[in-house]
This record gives C-alpha cells, sequence and structure tokens, in this order.
C-alpha cells in the first residue's frame, strides 16, 4: 500500500513539474524580446531554369519573419502571409494558407495557362519585405510586390503593414492619425502637383473618388520620415507610374496618436 502511494505522488509531482516547466517555456517565450530576420522562398517552372538562357517561370519570395514574443510574432506572420497571398494570388479569394502553397499555386496558374496559350511568356513574381521602423509603439514593413503574369504589361507596389508591437494588431489609419492629417497633406499634395488652393483637386487629371482629396491606402513610417504612396492607377492613370511623398516626421508627429 505504501508503495502505491509513493509512486502516486511521485507521479503527481512528475506531472505539476512538467506542467510547470512547459508554462515558463511559454511565458519566456513571450517575454522573449520581438526581433525580424529573413527568409526566401523560390520556386521555379519552365524550360532552361537552370542555364544562362534562363526562359521560365519564377516566383521569389524575400520575407520577414517575426521571432521572440511567441503569440505577437505569429499574428504578425500570419498578417504579412495574408498580405502577401492577396498581393500575388491570380485569385480574389484563393484557398491558400501558406507561402508554400502560394509558390505552388502560381506556378500551377502558369502551367495551365502556357498549355491554353502556345506562346504564354513566363510568369514571374517577386516580393522584397523590409522593416522600416520597429519602435516600441509601432511596426512598420514595407513590401515591394512585382508581378507579370500575362498581358501587356506587369505591375509593381510598395505597400505596408503597420503593427501594434505589443499585440501585433494591424493598425489602420484612424488609429495613427488624427483627423486633421488629411487636410495638412491635402495642402502639401496641392503644392507638389501644382494644384492651386481654389481649383478642383481633380483639375490637373487626377482620380480621386467623388472629387475629395483622401489619403493614400499605404502609409509607412522609418525613423526620419513619413512615406505616402500612392501606387499605379489609385488615382492616376499607369502612365503616371506611382506617386509618393515623403514628410518629415517631425512635421507628422503633431497629427499623431501614437508616440
Amino acid at each position: 500500500m505504501f508503495r502505491k502511494l509513493f509512486a502516486l505522488v511521485f507521479l503527481a509531482l512528475v506531472f505539476t513539474g512538467c506542467k510547470q516547466d512547459k508554462e515558463e517555456e511559454k511565458s519566456a517565450g513571450n517575454l522573449a524580446p520581438l526581433s525580424f530576420q529573413k527568409e526566401s522562398l523560390v520556386r521555379k517552372a519552365g524550360k532552361n531554369c537552370d542555364t544562362a538562357d534562363y526562359d521560365c517561370s519564377v516566383i521569389a519570395l524575400d520575407v520577414v519573419r517575426a521571432r521572440g514574443a511567441s503569440e505577437v510574432s505569429e499574428s504578425i506572420n500570419r498578417r504579412l502571409d495574408e498580405h502577401t497571398i492577396g498581393l500575388v494570388s491570380t485569385q480574389k479569394n484563393p484557398n491558400i494558407s501558406s507561402l508554400e502553397e502560394l509558390a505552388e499555386k502560381f506556378l500551377s496558374d502558369y502551367r495551365e495557362a502556357a498549355r491554353n496559350f502556345s506562346e504564354e511568356p513566363p510568369w514571374e513574381a517577386y516580393v522584397d519585405q523590409k522593416v522600416y521602423l520597429h519602435t516600441d509603439s509601432l511596426i512598420s514593413i514595407g513590401i515591394v510586390t512585382e508581378i507579370f503574369s500575362g498581358g501587356a504589361h506587369g505591375y509593381k507596389t510598395l505597400t505596408f503593414l503597420n503593427m501594434d508591437p505589443t499585440t501585433g494588431k494591424l493598425l489602420s489609419k484612424n488609429d495613427i492619425f488624427e483627423e486633421d492629417f488629411t487636410s495638412f497633406v491635402e495642402q502639401r499634395f496641392r503644392q507638389e502637383q501644382e494644384i492651386p488652393e481654389a481649383e478642383n483637386i481633380n483639375s490637373t487629371g487626377f482620380w480621386f473618388e467623388n472629387e475629395t482629396f483622401s489619403l493614400p491606402e499605404n502609409i509607412g513610417f522609418s525613423e526620419e520620415k513619413v512615406i505616402l504612396i500612392y501606387n499605379s492607377y489609385e488615382i492616376a492613370p499607369y502612365a503616371a507610374g506611382d506617386i509618393m511623398m515623403e514628410i518629415p516626421l517631425k512635421e507628422v508627429v503633431p497629427f499623431m496618436k501614437i508616440e
């Protein structure tokens, strides 16, 4: 009887110790400082991929991976993956859950297009993610995407994701800026684009909806400046290219809700 009781007590102590170790490991992972590193994924399909002719389709993803603070890192990495999948996928609502699946689907779609159109040129997709700013209150990551998947020309975009480093939550423009920031940027935009203050914002050929100035979808941050970019087709024809504004951060700080 004593031996059985001793065995039960021993097993209980071992189980409790293991549980505590796992909780401590999880806690340590969450408390570890948040950091970032780059990872690359490259896939190719077609003829002569490994020769000087290089006549093949390729998808190359140079992505940022958050490390430490496990729950926050998981949230950041998931949001980055979802954003990249949305940028590269040839479908509006793809059933893709990872970058590996994205690469395989991109090349699979190319193979199908090549079977249907004998002169289909190789497809290419390049993604390069970069941490522009990492502070205690804001993480700003820029994503350059270049894609050619048939048609007259490819396209290139610069997009930004701004996140809370304590939660991994995406921050919207309303989370970051005061309401009067829009008026401040419009005044600067008119000056840079030589649009008279008394004229309609679209008077020189822009496409602002309802003829009302609006901030771009993509706004990023570096240590010294705020980057606002209207990508091709957003407010002007493709021939106009990207329209970028860079404003010193010190001029924007009075319009920000976060430090």
